[in-house]
């Protein structure tokens, strides 16, 4: 019997076997098991069909007896293999609870973070930030600055860059860096992703003059530009394709020779500013003739670095030093007679010293000029009183010009031309009617008729002779002066339409481009030989010879315009400081005192700044008592036209 009991038992256990095996084999192959939830322990009844739950427990039952061999056996309990229990107590296995949630991002911390700036930013700082968070949402989230908890090399070679800014005319401190010892938590990581992305997209809007946003309000309505400012987007972009991010930051500065070269001055003053050697004045004293001795032809010498041929010849004043002062003379627009006078010596004196702020200014007038400035352009300097006319790239004329009076200034912007127009005739604008005619015509002067001014209404003529003054409003007449030789546009108009009303234009007093300093329009631009202007402007545009241009000039005083087919964008600009490609430096006037303003405006004094009246602006029309004579008679005879 003791045989047979060990007998019953091995058999018993076969069948428990077999009933494990066949629930294993009728299972889901689909599901998982670490995914079931816990089984009912293992018992003597069968186990349950795939249509009954299995988290349905079994009830328990005691061992049953050894079955008949003939009969299905009971099968006997068995030690059941490990599973979860029903007991809320114990925990389940590891396999079994969900993954925990991923951590964010650091672009997105970066995202909230941008939301919870201070709401007292300006407006193109608020666009920068909406631009900066659109930009991490689009790389979903990918830092551009940070790797492994630490600062990636491009975000040191971005740092490094921006903080040389004061290389290029920028203030190195108004850029908050990262600490490149903190960033070990995903908290100061954050910090300073954000940090040196805001102090990346700062830094190109500075480099397209955005310390200045807008001069013609916060410096003077006659300079009507714009900083060239880079999209946001496209310096994000840039900034995140390049592998050297220090050289992608510089080329956010104008692209211009001009700028590089006024760079480099500025470096070189800003390193010898101390030492700077003074330019030599010369002191009050006699006319110093050639072949006179004198100790003030030494300092004659120093100022025009003209060497003397040994060192008793420093105080001669020999024939090579006549050249050079009869040059200076010409420039100057004095007479060249090698004598140099009172007027000599004021000009010889008239002349600033090297100031590192000064070029800072003319850099950052260049970064308001637009990229292009097109294969065929018009270059229209202010200080300098000149004009280029450049044709495929490169200068082909040059020549003086005139431009506006102090209190009636030239403009500053840029515009296409469109027309050269033969013998104009010239509409009087508001300003020169109510501040100039009115006054005259409200005392009855004659000096309208004396000029040849035609007036109109609604299209009609109308004698000014015969309108009651003291109650009229002249402004609602049109005066014109028709084309003829006494016209004060000359022969040649050139039209590039604009809201200052500002054109180039020939002129009758031709005598007035001999002097050195020009500013005597009503704000047009007069040039010294339009002719000459013209034929390069129909050569480019249209192909006439010279003599086609000469024969209608030469032709009836009929107004004759002609458009062009390809706009021409003429440049009005104002620098007081050019580097010729010799490396010489030029220096001019601050004649309507921009860059001074400049100046202050970089050094954050925009209150001290006098922006002066708002030239746009409607023409008031007061209706003073004139006391006698005749300010339009002195306005024609002095300056006789133009505006």
């Amino acid at each position: 019997m003791r045989y047979g009991s060990k007998i019953a038992g091995s058999f018993g256990a076969l069948c428990l076997a077999a009933v494990m095996m066949s629930g294993v084999g009728h299972a889901d192959p689909s599901e998982q098991p670490a995914a079931q939830p816990p089984p009912a322990p293992v018992t003597a009844t069968p186990a349950p069909s795939a249509d009954v739950p299995a988290a349905a427990p079994a009830p328990q039952t005691p061992p049953a007896a050894v079955a008949p061999a003939e009969t299905a056996p009971a099968p006997v309990a068995a030690p059941a293999p490990p599973v979860a229990p029903s007991s809320p107590e114990i925990a389940a296995p590891q396999a079994a609870q969900p993954a925990p949630p991923a951590k964010p991002l650091l672009g997105a911390l970066v995202r909230s973070r941008i939301d919870a700036l201070p709401g007292d930013r300006s407006e193109i700082e608020r666009q920068e930030a909406t631009v900066l968070k659109a930009f991490y949402e689009a790389r979903g989230d990918k830092p551009l600055w940070i790797a492994d908890s630490a600062l990636n090399d491009q975000a040191v070679l971005a740092i490094a860059e921006i903080k040389k800014a004061n290389d290029w005319g920028l203030d190195a401190k108004v850029f908050a860096l990262p600490d490149a010892t903190n960033v070990k938590s995903e908290e100061t990581a954050a910090e300073a992703e954000l940090t040196l992305s805001i102090a990346a997209l700062t830094y190109a809007r500075h480099a397209r003059g955005g310390r200045i946003e807008d001069p013609a309000t916060q410096l003077s309505s006659y300079l009507d530009r714009k900083p060239q400012l880079l999209d946001p987007k496209a310096v994000l972009d840039k900034l995140a394709q390049s592998t050297a991010p220090d050289a992608t930051l510089r080329s956010f500065h104008p692209q211009h020779p001009q700028f590089e070269k006024l760079r480099q001055h500025y470096l070189a003053l800003l390193k010898s500013a101390d030492a700077a050697a003074e330019i030599v004045r010369l002191p009050k004293g006699p006319a110093l003739s050639p072949g006179q001795r004198h100790p003030h032809v030494a300092l004659l010498r120093q100022r025009l670095k003209v060497a003397a041929q040994d060192a008793a010849s420093e105080d001669l004043y020999d024939e090579p030093l006549a050249v050079a002062v009869k040059a200076f003379q010409s420039e100057k627009g004095l007479s060249p007679d090698g004598i140099v006078g009172a007027g000599s010596r004021a000009a010889l004196n008239d002349i600033d010293m090297p100031n590192p702020e000064k070029v800072r200014a003319n850099m950052e007038m260049w970064r308001w000029i637009p990229d292009d400035l097109g294969a065929n352009h018009v270059w229209v300097n202010i200080p300098e009183f000149t004009f280029q006319f450049v044709h495929d790239g490169k200068i082909v004329h040059e020549e003086r010009i005139i431009s506006g009076l102090v209190d009636k200034q030239t403009p500053t912007f840029t515009a296409d031309m469109d027309m050269v127009t033969f013998h104009p005739r010239w509409n009087v604008p508001d300003s020169i009617k109510v501040r100039e005619l009115y006054p005259s015509l409200a005392r009855g002067g004659t000096y309208f008729e004396k000029q040849g001014l035609r007036m109109t209404r609604n299209g009609r003529p109308v004698d000014p002779s015969y309108v009651d003054w003291g109650s009229t409003d002249i402004r609602q007449y049109d005066v014109q002066q028709p084309p003829g030789p006494t016209n004060v546009l000359g022969k040649f108009k050139f039209t590039f339409h604009n809201k200052h009303i500002v054109y180039m234009h020939d002129t009758t007093t031709k005598t007035l481009f001999d002097k050195t300093s020009r500013a005597f329009s009503h704000g047009c631009v007069r040039v010294r030989n339009p002719q000459r202007f013209a034929e390069l402007v129909l050569a480019a545009d249209k192909g006439w010879t010279p003599e086609q241009v000469a024969e209608i000039a030469g032709g009836p005083a009929i107004e004759n315009p002609i458009p062009l087919q390809s706009k021409i964008p003429v440049h009005i600009v104002y620098f007081t400081e050019r580097v010729t490609d010799t490396g010489e430096v030029m220096r001019f006037k601050d004649v309507y005192g921009h860059e001074e303003r400049v100046v202050l405006a970089l050094q954050g004094r925009f209150d001290a700044i006098a922006r002066g009246a708002d030239h746009l602006a409607p023409v008031s029309y007061p209706k003073p008592q004139y006391a006698a004579g005749n300010p339009l008679e002195t306005f024609m005879n002095n300056l006789f036209g133009g505006f």
